[in-house]
């Protein structure tokens, strides 16, 4: 059981007692607000330092494919600091040049925790840790062993404190900043909803050190590909969020095609696919993927939107981007895992059909020549058998996993319903006392007209 969120309600039981016997459980907002919210179960979520943990020990299981490193900067004060993990299935030693290089990026917004545990399954899928679902594994075995990828699981540090502390709708940085509108592509500019709770930009195009770091990684590296994960719908949105266009040319048709056939082979076309600014119904000024596909000129700039929940109320801001128990989870990040490995075999046919005049570059290798160089870094996914005898000895990949495999397949309803039995309980009591005398001499209560001190 969630200790802490008994606690909130039942605060907010006590509150809900305090107000006044004039009207039901209804009338009172703060009370309303409390039992709609939902709190992160922490046996099926990862919390902030134990997830990267788990990053800097897959890291260090598999040396000859990956690499962490620990990125840093500061302003006037506020710092942050950023896990970046370099993964190369072809082996570190051969270098960059000529590989198709791609960039992910998770947990921008404090409150998305599901990013980043998709951001830790396909670090363990790429590890061999887990299976990789593919229609064509060959061809996406060739296509790995040609590709480096740098993967950020975390992106916003200090804002997911924030939300581990309790601020659950937190979605912004730990100096309040939205750091999705702090790029330089249309900066600053405001909508007549425009909402400084939800996205600040700062006070200059990249005022924040997570900005300023991904600007730097994104010069050096030169990614083909920039993917930026986020939830609170399912959708595949290519540029723009800034207006309400697409790229036109030969690359952008290409790359539209590739998200609608993803569309329909993954998300049974109920996922909204185009420019974030044509299909969310709203405008976005300074976002990173208007920025990098824009002016640092990466040809393939993604926004994966990887769950929903349209039927949370407002306040409930954990359930409305994130799935709230391990198995619903598990199907998000199966689903969005398939589909990423499936945009990863298509990128060498959908990157032939960008002009040269917008990348600018050469990636060295077409498709026909997509060889695997190095047989022995598959050898972990051609062993079916690898991930269950190893996964014990390696310690747990991901939590909710390790509950299913000791044959834990539902939450803890034993937990739950011993919760709501106390909550009820206190709501019996507090609506006895609201309605007795006792109730009134307790607070003092005088009812008005009456001369009679209670």
């Amino acid at each position: 059981m969630e200790w802490k969120g008994l606690g909130l309600l039942l605060v907010a039981v006590v509150a809900l007692a305090c107000g006044g016997c004039e009207g039901g459980l209804e009338s009172n907002p703060q009370f309303k607000r409390m039992v709609n919210i939902t709190f992160p179960d922490y046996r099926v979520y990862h919390r902030m330092d134990e997830l990267l943990g788990e990053v800097d020990a897959l890291v260090d299981r598999h040396p000859s494919i990956m690499r962490r490193e620990v990125l840093e900067a500061a302003v006037e004060g506020y710092a942050t600091e950023m896990s970046v993990v370099t993964v190369a299935p072809g082996g570190l030693d051969g270098g960059d040049d000529g590989k198709l290089r791609v960039l992910l990026n998770f947990g921008e917004h404090a409150r998305e925790l599901v990013t980043s545990e998709f951001a830790l399954r396909l670090l363990s899928m790429l590890g061999g840790e887990h299976n990789i679902t593919s229609g064509d594994r060959g061809r996406l075995m060739r296509v790995l062993s040609r590709t480096v990828m740098k993967i950020i699981p975390m992106e916003n540090v200090n804002g997911r404190r924030k939300v581990e502390a309790g601020d659950l709708c937190e979605r912004k940085n730990g100096r309040g900043v939205d750091t999705n509108r702090n790029w330089e592509v249309d900066w600053g500019k405001k909508e007549k909803d425009y909402d400084p709770n939800e996205e600040y930009p700062g006070t200059a195009p990249f005022s924040e050190p997570e900005t300023q770091i991904l600007q730097r990684l994104v010069k050096e590296f030169a990614p083909h590909v920039w993917v930026n994960v986020h939830s609170g719908m399912e959708a595949l949105f290519m540029p723009y969020d800034h207006k309400k266009m697409m790229p036109n040319d030969s690359g952008g048709i290409a790359l539209r095609n590739l998200l609608q056939a993803l569309n329909v082979q993954h998300c049974e076309g109920r996922c909204a696919v185009g420019s974030g600014g044509t299909s969310v119904g709203y405008l976005s000024h300074g976002t990173a993927t208007d920025y990098i596909y824009d002016i640092a000129k990466v040809p393939i700039a993604l926004t994966l939107e990887i769950f929903g929940d349209e039927k949370a109320p407002n306040e409930d801001c954990f359930r409305m981007f994130n799935p709230i128990f391990y198995d619903e989870v598990e199907q998000v990040i199966s689903k969005w895992s398939a589909i990423f490995f499936s945009l990863l075999v298509n990128l060498p046919t959908t990157l032939s059909a960008v002009p040269s005049k917008i990348t600018g570059i050469s990636w060295g290798f077409t498709e026909s020549d997509l060889g695997i160089r190095d047989s022995r870094v598959w050898k972990e996914f051609e062993s079916p058998g690898y991930r269950n005898e190893d996964t014990k000895k390696f310690g747990r990949v991901w939590q909710g996993m390790d509950m299913m495999s000791e044959g834990l397949r539902t939450p803890d309803f034993q937990a739950s319903l011993q919760f709501y039995l106390i909550l009820c309980a206190v709501l019996l009591v507090m609506t006895w006392l609201r309605c007795g005398r006792y109730y009134k001499r307790l607070l003092g209560y005088i009812r008005p007209g009456s001369s009679t001190r209670m």
